[in-house]
């Protein structure tokens, strides 16, 4: 019989085949272990990691724990005790379900499992290789489960090497352990690094687990969320347009417990922040939504940070309803009352030809109300009444356009100190550099202008290794780190002083003091300015395929660059074109949009429809 070509795979390639979506990195481990103990009703929850989780994860919880009967099925496929039937599947309330994890997790490292039921008066431990027969033994343990998992992907050499860096590694670990911290402030939780405990939090309500994750002072600038219907309820917090952040990194959404990511509903909070942040600014919140399980499918990826609902049109306009409740109630968006006034006729008075008197006409329909006698002093004829609002409204002045237009200073006549081009330079609306040249005229923005300049500029200390130029504060300033930022700067901090921030950590704080920083950080804004690259450069991480000093550099020139909207003198604004001019790459910034547009004086004249 000829043998067929389709063949059934041996369970630990099918393992390291779902491993491949399951385990993609460390942080996918912890993340899978630490919701399992929060699916075995675990209230204390402690994770400790080595060499970014690549040389161990140490979960333990003291959750339900389990029999030896449970146990060996815990690594076999498609093994799970949070569903049985496929209407289970329809109203998930845990957060695993799928049965995969462990198993992909025990095909490429090895693990070793201790578990005791509270009602046992042992436990059991498993100990599990790839390839090997696993082994099963009692042994004496705490009430709960421990996971330890050593040497991650140890037999898939091709998948180790493209982890990143400890410290990176540490920082994608970080980020989860915070999301669930902030998603169970109920729950015990305790994350050690390997060389510290960086943090440990007792049971507390929400606003508490924010001020100890982010700082007490952090706090005050947040405003309560409280909203329900029929079919969703969403409660947490918004940060005020005070602290907006330059990137997405503080912005947190859990539904039913689970971290989730939406972007219709992230677009239904932006929405609420209209006209209240500018485009580069990103609102902080932790919003929580409580849904029916039946509305909502979490079986989409199997990461399970995307679902689909029933009815998305509900969700966002749900949503984007208690942001704008939350903000009217804090008064962030003004309403505008418009307070009623007696309505009488628009009168005018006109000077009527063969008649020496005044007549009162109704401009609207024309009639003539009757004649005006001459005015006396300190007597007024009668006029349109005016609306009154509480906002105010721009009002014609009067005055002829040239006169509204701002003149061209005499200074900006003189010629930029270029040998190669002669030209004069203006600033329009405080966002663009306008550049007469030889050919026509060209328009530069100069935020990315800037940041292309300090791009390359941090790109030329890194690669001189000498350092940048720095600005000692006469009173050093502190910043508070959470566990993310924390992991960020142990990564980056031989570069961050390169940059020229000097910095020193506070471990019984959990913050960081800077006594120095680059002169292009402008004084007053220190604490900001290392917060918001230390967060813009984990964006950039995912979004950028660069080096690591490629994506510090582009964080630094972005957050140091002088801003649309700031005026600039002519000295400024010579400075600024000569060095942009004087760059490896004028032309474009660090992210690739254009600096510069260059109108030749033929296509205005082509536009205008000149001939010569």
């Amino acid at each position: 019989m000829e043998q067929p070509l389709i063949t059934i795979l041996p369970d630990h390639v099918a393992n390291q085949i779902a491993a491949g979506e399951v385990v993609q990195r460390p942080e996918s481990v912890v993340k899978e272990l630490v919701e399992n103990a929060l699916d075995a009703g675990a209230q204390r929850i402690s994770v400790m990691i080595r060499e970014g989780g690549k040389a161990l994860i140490h979960v333990l919880d003291d959750g339900c724990g389990m029999s030896r009967a449970d146990l060996e099925l815990a690594l076999v496929r498609h093994a799970t005790s949070k569903i049985r039937t496929l209407d289970d599947l329809r109203r998930l309330q845990s957060l695993g379900f799928r049965g995969e994890a462990l198993a992909a997790i025990a095909s490429v490292a090895d693990v070793e499992i201790l578990t005791r039921r509270s009602t046992d008066d042992y436990g059991w431990r498993l100990v599990s290789q790839p390839l090997k027969s696993r082994q099963i033994e009692p042994t004496e343990c705490p009430s709960g489960t421990q996971v330890i998992v050593r040497n991650l992907f140890f037999n898939v050499p091709a998948r180790r090497k493209f982890l990143r860096t400890d410290a990176t590694e540490l920082r994608y670990i970080s980020e989860t352990m915070l999301r669930y911290g902030l998603s169970y402030p109920d729950r015990c939780w305790t994350f050690h690094d390997g060389s510290g405990v960086v943090f440990q939090l007792e049971q507390q309500s929400l606003l508490e687990r924010i001020a100890a994750l982010f700082g007490g002072e952090f706090t005050s600038q947040l405003i309560p969320v409280d909203s329900h219907n029929e079919q969703v309820r969403i409660e947490g917090y918004l940060g005020l347009p005070s602290v907006a952040r330059t990137t997405k990194a503080s912005q947190y959404l859990f539904l039913n417990h689970r971290p989730i990511i939406n972007r219709a509903l992230s677009h239904a909070i932006y929405q609420g922040y209209e006209h209240m942040l500018e485009k580069s600014e990103h609102p902080f919140y932790v919003l929580f939504l409580w849904i029916d399980p039946e509305m909502v499918d979490v079986n989409v990826h199997p990461q399970k940070h995307e679902v689909k609902f029933e009815d998305e049109r509900m969700m966002y306009h749900a949503v984007l309803e208690a942001v704008l409740q939350s903000m009217r109630a804090h008064d962030l968006i003004p309403q505008l009352r418009i307070r009623q006034a007696e309505v009488t006729a628009p009168l005018v008075t006109v000077q009527s030809q063969g008649s020496n008197e005044p007549l009162i006409v109704n401009r609207i329909t024309g009639e003539v109300i009757g004649t005006s006698p001459t005015p006396q002093p300190n007597k007024t004829l009668p006029s349109a009444p005016r609306m009154h609002t509480e906002r105010a409204r721009w009002q014609p002045s009067g005055q002829p356009l040239s006169q509204l237009l701002e003149p061209m200073p005499p200074a900006i006549q003189q010629t930029l100190p270029t040998p190669s081009m002669q030209s004069r330079l203006w600033q329009i609306h405080d966002k663009y550099i306008l550049v007469q040249t030889d050919d026509g005229i060209m328009i530069v923005d100069q935020h990315i202008a800037h940041e292309r300049i300090l791009y390359e500029r941090a790109l030329d200390a890194f690669e001189r290794a000498t350092g940048s130029r720095t600005q000692r504060l006469m009173f050093p300033v502190e910043m508070p780190l959470d566990a993310r930022l924390r992991a960020i700067y142990h990564e980056l901090e031989p570069e961050l002083q390169q940059l020229g921030y000097e910095c020193r950590l506070l471990s019984d704080r959990d913050a960081v003091e800077i006594r120095a920083v680059p002169v292009e950080i402008r004084l007053g804004t220190e604490a900001d300015s290392l917060r918001e690259i230390l967060e813009q450069f984990a964006e950039y991480q995912t979004i950028r395929p660069a080096s690591v000093r490629d994506n510090l550099a582009a964080s630094f020139a972005c957050r140091a660059a002088i801003k649309a909207g700031e005026r600039l003198v002519l000295a400024q604004m010579q400075q600024l074109v000569e060095e942009l001019l004087r760059c490896r790459t004028p032309e474009v910034c660090p992210h690739g949009r254009p600096v510069l547009i260059h109108f030749p004086l033929r296509e205005l004249d082509r536009r205008f429809g000149r001939t010569s």
